[in-house]
């Protein structure tokens, strides 16, 4: 499925201007070496230009092809809108209702099963991300993932009459940087990544 959606965006990567994706993406056209550089969680990332090859001299291990697609859509979907300062939820995305709970049982159910007992962890781990605590929940973090997309994660821990929740929520100006669909993706690497410093 990725393979598809990685081709299509590389595709139209290629027929953008990209001195207006950077400009409206906030990141950095390097005309001299015909790439952009970009931010992507806490790491620099250069993207040839046409061609869309992504590398990071931070680190030589390629990306997986659904995080190449994302960093693509973002780019070539870009619209320049800054960031809101509020917060939506997935099912507030448009058409978000229609896929809110499998995004929820792929992206923020696994959060609270992991960190639902040991919510300073979830803090640290974030961290390791770029995120920074925010007071919502009994423990809050917002990730910049691009630099104009922020998500947030939300923990209520659990006791003896409730489980632990979670949410995950993203800036409202998001649609304006990618699809409902690609926002879906973007949750479950958010989830992939936490999990997996934890672990």
């Amino acid at each position: 499925m990725f393979d598809e959606t990685y081709r299509e965006a590389k595709a139209e990567f290629a027929r953008c201007d990209p001195d207006r994706m950077a400009e409206l993406s906030g990141t950095v056209y390097d005309h001299l070496k015909k790439e952009i550089r970009i931010k992507y969680f806490k790491r620099v990332y250069s993207i040839s230009y046409p061609g869309g090859e992504i590398f990071s001299p931070q680190d030589p291990t390629a990306l997986p092809l659904d995080e190449q697609a994302l960093i693509l859509q973002y780019l070539t979907q870009a619209t320049g809108k800054p960031l809101s300062g509020s917060w939506i939820s997935y099912a507030e995305l448009p058409h978000g209702m229609l896929h809110d709970r499998p995004f929820r049982v792929e992206a923020v159910e696994p959060l609270a099963a992991a960190f639902g007992g040991q919510p300073g962890k979830l803090l640290a781990v974030a961290r390791g991300l770029g995120g920074q605590e925010i007071g919502i929940g009994d423990v809050g973090v917002m990730i910049p993932v691009f630099p104009r997309i922020t998500a947030a994660v939300i923990l209520w821990t659990g006791d003896e009459e409730f489980p632990a929740r979670a949410n995950m929520v993203f800036d409202a100006s998001a649609p304006g940087y990618l699809t409902t669909a690609a926002l879906y993706v973007l949750g479950a690497v958010i989830t992939r990544y936490l999990k997996k410093m934890v672990a």
